[in-house]
């Protein structure tokens, strides 16, 4: 009897490694196109003769299309029996999409080319959402939660290297190679190692799949389960508005960067590619220790951590244009949006039951991504009535809200207990000489 339980213990501890490796170079491949092509989307869309609001409508139309999209994806997943056919299947229609930006500015209609390149990655977005919903409750089933801080800590330093290091080489080759040769071929790459990176995910081992079913919920139920969860609503809750408020002052911002480099400070592809690089070098190396205090101290004080740091970024960003002074500032910022990262993914998986987590991920989801759909204008519009650093001071006081609702509903002598109890010399020695505890890799 204890044969056959050490037995199934060690098969499951070579399920999880198997998983652990593949799913690491997954990301990797996976991230050549998030390192290529993200930073640049808005960049590309000014190159393409994009309005203010056209660079807004960027971020909100696949923000707006999320919204819609989380509960029927929850729906669908549910339903769909494999979540790893799943997630395959949806990211193959993702990025066979990538061609289709690739020929944008071969369009013969030049005042139309914009229009294209957002209702592209409105269309991208409904696969990604599925995909979304599928991976991440498949993450939740393959790896236990006890070590997914340290797993996905490692695993989110490997991919966010191969992103920085995409980024860098995407803002040379965007200099290098004439417009629009060098969008064509970013997209083109991309394309193909997210084929590669396909070939992996499909082989990653999938736990039991779970029941589909009996009935169908409503979209009321679907929205009301995981605030009114006996056991987990209020965790829910608490860290549901946060975070929206964090992502919104985070949306507010993200065009103005694009608008602030391009427009304001001129600055070229490999400046933009550099400040990439500033924020990535110092993420890929703040994984590793992230990972270990959120291991030992929990994801809450990492996650107070990191949103107390990310409140008045925006605002110090705009008070400089020099190149050295953001860059120093990227490189700052870079080390809390590891821990940021890494919290966000792990409380959404903790304060949600196994059993719904697709129905609870959707809808934190969804939250998130109203946050998209509203920034984006509104950014826009600060922008253009009172100036770019008007909308980085915006995005200051509103990111300064969702670390207040975290704080205060945590209870404001706990939260600075917890964060002296962690990060005191005496915790920290404590914590050297006491790691005896290892993972299962």
């Amino acid at each position: 009897m204890a044969d056959n339980a050490d037995s199934k213990a060690s098969e499951r501890r070579q399920t999880i490694r198997w998983n652990f490796r593949i799913s690491n170079i997954d990301a990797m491949l996976s991230n050549v196109a998030v390192g290529m092509v993200t930073p640049f989307i808005p960049v590309f869309a000014i190159a393409l003769g994009g309005s203010n609001t056209e660079v807004g409508l960027i971020t909100a139309v696949p923000a707006f299309i999320n919204m819609l999209m989380y509960l029927p994806a929850a729906s669908f997943v549910e339903r769909g029996g494999s979540r790893l056919k799943i997630t395959v299947r949806t990211l193959l229609v993702a990025r066979l999409l990538y061609l289709a930006m690739a020929v944008v500015p071969f369009v013969p209609w030049p005042q139309y080319r914009a229009a294209m390149l957002i209702g592209i990655l409105g269309v991208q977005t409904i696969p990604n959402v599925i995909m979304a919903v599928a991976w991440t409750a498949l993450l939740g089933d393959m790896f236990p939660q006890e070590e997914r801080a340290h797993l996905f800590a490692m695993r989110n330093m490997y991919s966010a290297f191969v992103a920085l290091i995409s980024s860098l080489a995407a803002g040379v080759l965007l200099d290098r190679i004439p417009y629009p040769a060098n969008y064509m071929t970013l997209f083109s790459i991309s394309f193909i190692t997210g084929m590669v990176a396909l070939q992996y995910c499909a082989k990653l081992i999938e736990g039991p799949i779970r029941p589909r079913p009996a009935s169908r919920r409503s979209v009321a139920e679907r929205l009301r389960q995981p605030f009114a969860d006996p056991e987990c609503g209020r965790k829910f809750s608490v860290f549901a508005i946060s975070a929206a408020l964090l992502h919104l002052g985070i949306n507010i911002a993200v065009p103005a960067y694009s608008i602030y480099h391009v427009r304001t400070l001129h600055l070229s592809n490999s400046v933009i590619g550099s400040l990439s690089l500033a924020a990535g070098l110092t993420t890929v190396l703040a994984y590793p220790l992230w990972g270990r205090l959120s291991r030992r101290a929990g994801h809450s004080v990492v996650y107070l951590l990191s949103i107390l740091a990310y409140a008045p970024f925006p605002a110090l960003y705009g008070m400089h244009g020099s190149v050295t002074y953001l860059l120093a500032l990227q490189a700052s910022i870079g080390f809390f949006n590891a821990g940021f990262a890494l919290t966000i993914l792990n409380l959404t998986l903790q304060h949600v039951k196994p059993e719904d987590s697709a129905n609870g991920i959707a809808v934190f989801n969804m939250l998130i991504n109203a946050t998209g759909v509203l920034g984006p204008p509104l950014a826009a519009f600060v922008v253009s009535r009172y100036g770019v650093t008007s909308a980085f001071v915006l995005s200051t006081i509103v990111r300064a809200a969702g670390c207040i609702v975290y704080i205060v509903a945590s209870g404001t002598d706990d939260t600075f207990v917890r964060l002296h109890k962690t990060l005191s010399p005496s915790a920290l020695r404590r914590r050297r000489l006491n790691r005896k505890t290892r993972g299962v890799l």
